[in-house]
């Protein structure tokens, strides 16, 4: 298994070093990020997770792409690469909020809430603090899955001093 993993992270290093050269690689591997074949998905998830913060606009863009497991890839790799700070990920994260799959929702907003997640290096522009509870009060309390939506209704306690978050549960009870 372990022999397994290091050829499949040499594979990554491999992608890396050839996209020095070209850029455009990184749009091949967002594709690659469907593939059910490890041999082709995870060296791809990798080569982005770790090719800097180049790989970012590319990102972006595969969290609208129409197939679900490249959208949530490219979620997981934000997290992990560590450029959740960065605000045009912010924004693309924000966006999937309202992704139809409950799962990529989940996702993103664990990424956006997710601190340890973050290294401010890898933020070309970094996003400023986010007000989660806008967010959950605009997003999670009306969430379509049940148990996401009761997930984010549970988070929201953090911020019953909140006037807004008061003035919904007050409005809840009525």
């Amino acid at each position: 298994m372990k022999a397994a993993a290091q050829v499949l992270l040499r594979n990554a290093q491999a992608m890396i070093a050839q996209a020095a050269s070209d850029e455009s690689q990184y749009q091949q591997w967002v594709l690659q990020l469907a593939s059910h074949d490890v041999q082709v998905q995870v060296p791809a998830i990798w080569a982005l997770q770790y090719a800097g913060v180049t790989v970012i606009p590319t990102l972006v863009a595969g969290l609208s792409h129409a197939h679900a497991r490249i959208r949530r890839n490219c979620v997981d790799i934000i997290d992990h690469g560590g450029y959740g700070g960065d605000v045009r990920c912010v924004n693309g994260l924000i966006r999937l909020l309202c992704d139809p799959i409950a799962h990529i929702r989940r996702a993103a907003w664990h990424t956006l809430g997710c601190e340890r997640c973050r290294q401010s290096t890898l933020c070309v522009y970094p996003a400023p603090a986010l007000d989660h509870a806008a967010l959950l009060l605009e997003y999670g309390v009306t969430d379509p899955n049940p148990a996401l939506r009761q997930q984010l209704r549970a988070e929201l306690q953090v911020y019953a001093d909140d006037p807004r978050v008061m003035a919904f549960w007050q409005q809840e009870l009525m």
